[in-house]
Formats: structure tokens, sequence, C-alpha cells
């Protein structure tokens, strides 16, 4: 007897495309159930490594995105802060205005002085209070000023110093130490003496550099050399930072008149210390005279000037200056810095506003200060002053409003960039999602014919399985 007797290969061959077909209807149904075309490595594993690293991608960018948007909102919680304080500042300007005018008395200029004294007070009390998620947004984030590198009380150093060939006081002592007389009046000064360069040392300047503490106000001057084509200036809040070029120069004549001409001509930061050369050596002094209050001792000692490098902007970044980073990407490094507002009555030279004294003569002794003694020393005579607080109370609030716009600008380029980060990864976020769905999701239509001849296939085969099981049905009547 043949094995097909036995054998119902009809039925065999039957459930086997069968089972075939069922398999296949099952994934199809899996398919268009779940919505993916890809719902298990074996499905497509090169399709699933790829969607998987998209989807990676996708989920980090709406992060980032939302990470944007707190940073909006932390930027724009900075700005109304500092909205507060422009509005302040115009109502101090109002005031010293109105002090200044020749129809107020003296107890007038004292019921000014008290509405100013209470402005002034909010102003730092805004600065204590201005928040955001508990990061303080008037304190330069660390809270000892935006963009400043502090150790105590002085800019902190790093690099070479400057080399022996370079001389002068205020290398000596860290102090403008001297005096300068002008019209009868005197002023904190020293020199740097770089009349020893010529063509061949020039270049042992490179990388070295000094730094000048205005003695009145919170304001810093960096001077770098650097072999670069080119000098540049970096401004950002009170630090005023300038990287000289050393190419083409010959002699320290030229160097002196290379720093004071690209330092604003000679006035850096638009404030109260003023650059001369005087043959070779770079002079600067105080630009206005010490006021009375305390001796000049005291003047001369806040005016420190600092061999050795000073941090540039590009050295702070790589240190991590920025105060707070927001992640604006999916990868490491995708990150906008903010800098955030240092404000307060002593950084903006206000917290000694004063619009009472007007046209007083004041009178004190004259005297120096001796770095090596630490004394005092008396000059002979009397120095006479003449303070007139309105006027003086006028400039100060126009210099403390010009500050506080270039913050607000920051913060309002900040906000602005922020913007178009998330409209750029709003629009990233689609399109990569649009590709990602190419792959993984599933094609319904296509799943759906796939399904429909599924079902014709599986309900033939069920038909045709049972055809075949009755096919050899008539062998049974032979054995009867």
């Amino acid at each position: 007897m043949s094995n097909s007797v036995i054998n119902n290969l009809l039925a065999m061959n039957s459930n086997r495309q069968l089972g075939i077909v069922s398999n296949r209807k099952a994934k199809t149904t899996e398919k268009l159930s779940s919505g993916y075309r890809i719902n298990r490595s074996a499905d497509d594993a090169a399709g699933l490594a790829i969607s998987e690293k998209m989807r990676r991608q996708i989920r980090g960018l709406s992060q980032a995105s939302l990470n944007c948007q707190d940073g909006v909102s932390l930027v724009q919680t900075a700005d109304g802060a500092l909205a507060e304080v422009h509005d302040m500042l115009h109502r101090g300007t109002e005031l010293s205005i109105q002090a200044a005018n020749g129809t107020l008395t003296q107890q007038d200029r004292e019921y000014i002085q008290l509405e100013i004294d209470g402005i002034l007070k909010e102003i730092d009390s805004i600065k204590n209070r201005a928040e955001f998620n508990e990061i303080p947004l008037l304190m330069g984030g660390s809270g000892t000023g935006n963009y400043r590198i502090d150790t105590s009380d002085r800019v902190a150093l790093m690099g070479k110093n400057m080399p022996d060939n370079i001389t002068g006081s205020v290398l000596s002592t860290g102090y403008m130490s001297e005096v300068y007389e002008n019209g009868g009046k005197k002023y904190p000064a020293g020199t740097i003496d770089f009349t020893s360069i010529t063509e061949d040392n020039i270049n042992e300047l490179v990388g070295a550099g000094f730094n000048i503490d205005c003695s009145t106000c919170s304001h810093k001057y960096t001077f770098a050399f650097t072999d670069a084509e080119n000098s540049s200036k970096e401004t950002s809040g009170e630090n005023f930072i300038y990287l000289i070029s050393v190419k083409e120069i010959t002699n320290g004549n030229d160097l002196v008149n290379r720093i004071v001409n690209f330092a604003d001509n000679g006035v850096p930061g638009n404030h109260f210390t003023t650059l001369e050369n005087k043959s070779g050596k770079l002079f600067m002094h105080e630009n206005r005279d010490w006021p009375g209050e305390n001796n000049l001792n005291y003047y001369q000692r806040n005016s420190k000037v600092l061999s050795g490098t000073a941090y540039d902007l590009s050295a702070m970044d790589a240190l991590g200056a920025y105060d707070l980073l927001i992640q604006a990407g999916s990868e490491v490094g995708q990150q906008i810095g903010i800098r955030l507002p240092n404000i307060d009555t002593h950084l903006l030279n206000i917290y000694d506003v004063n619009v009472i004294p007007k046209g007083e003569t004041h009178t004190v002794s004259s005297s120096s200060f001796n770095e090596a003694t630490g004394q005092s020393t008396s000059t002979g005579g009397t120095y006479s002053y003449t303070t007139d607080g309105p006027s003086m109370a006028i400039e100060k609030f126009k210099k403390a409003l010009e500050y506080v716009s270039n913050e607000r600008s920051r913060m309002g380029a900040y906000q602005n960039r922020l913007e178009h980060t998330i409209n750029n990864l709003n629009n990233v976020i689609e399109n990569k999602t649009a590709a990602e769905s190419q792959i993984r999701d599933t094609d319904m239509s296509t799943m759906m014919m796939q399904l429909t001849k599924d079902n014709i296939l599986q309900q033939a085969g069920q038909a045709i399985l049972a055809q075949a099981n009755q096919s050899k049905q008539g062998i049974l009547t032979l054995l009867q």
C-alpha cells in the first residue's frame, strides 16, 4: 500500500499553508491593533534601531523645548524686576532734577532726600527678593557680581606675570600709590614703565597683562596682551576687557599709544580712570578728585593695579562663568549660557546719593599715602572742594539708568534667542516624528488589504483542509 494512503499528504499540505496564512494574519492583526509596523526586533531589526535612536532624540528635544520655556520664564522674571529698578531710577532722576532747582530751600531738599533714600533701599531689597525657583536673579548667579571672577576683593589672575623688564610703582605695590595733582586737586595715580620694550622682546608680553580696579565704584578694567592680528574689546556688566595686540609693535611708546587709544581714547568704559602716555610709560589716574570724606590714601588703596593675566571672556566661558546653562538640545554641549544681571546701589554707584548739599564748600587737610610705611603723610596746606549734591545725583542716576538699560537689553536678547530656539526645536521635533513614523508606524491601508487577503486565504485553506480530510474516507470501505 502506498504511503499516500496512510499519510494524507493533501491534508498535510493544506494544514501547512493554512498555518502560514494564520501566522501572517496574526502579525497583520497585531500591526493594525498596535498601530506599529515594528512591534519587536524580529519585525525589522535595522528599522527598530534607527527608530529607537530617533525616539531618543525626539523625546530629548521635547524636554529641551520645555527647558527653554522655563528659561524664558526666568528671563522674563528678571526683566520684570529690572523694570521696577528702571522705574525707581527714573523717579530718582526726577527728584534730583527737582532738588537742583534754585527755588527750593534746604528743608525742601531734605524732604526729597527722604524719598531718594527709600528708593535706594528698595533697589537693594529687590535684589535680595528677586528669584526664580529659589535662584537669585539680580546677584549675577553667585551673588558676587555679573561676570566678576573675585577672590576676596580683587579680580582673580591666571597665566604668567608681567616680564621683569616691565616695572612701575603700581606693579610693585599693587596700588595707585602716587599722587597726581592738577588745578589744586589731588588724584590717586600710578605708572607702568614699558620703555624697555623692543621688537625683540615684545612677544614676552603675550599672555601677560594687568588689571585696574576703580577706586570709587565696582568697575574693573582688564588689559591682556595677545598675538592676535587685531586688538579687541569685550564688555560685560562692570567688567571691561581689552585684548591688546602686540603685532607690529617695536617700542614701548607705540605699545602705550595702542593701549590708550584702544581703551576708549584713554577713558576705559567711559568712567573714572584716565590713561595717558608719558614717553613710553603708561600713566593712570582717577579723573575725579577725592571727595574728602576719606583720606586720599583710602582711594589709593582701593585703586588696585594687579600684574598677571586676568580672565578674558573666552577663558571665563571655559571655566563655566555662565551663571546658568539652559539645556537646549538632546546632546551634550547643546546649551545656552545665561549671565544674570547684578544690580545694587553700590554697583550702580548711587549708594551715596545726597541732594541736600548744594554749592557747599569744604576744606580739609591735604595728604598722601606712603605704601612702604602704611601711613598718611601731610603735604602741607589745605584742600577745598565744592559739593553740589543734586548735580552729582543727576549724573549718577543717568549712569545707573544706562547700566540697567544695558542689562535689560541683554535679558531681552536672551529671551528672543530662547524663543527662536523653541520654534526651531518644535520644527525639528515635527520633522523627526514624521521620519520616525515612516519607519515605525503601520501603513493602515496596506495592512487592511493584507488582512482581507489573509482572511480569504484562511477561509479557503480551512475549506480545502476539510475536503482533503474527506478525500481518504473511501479507503475505509475496503476494510469492511
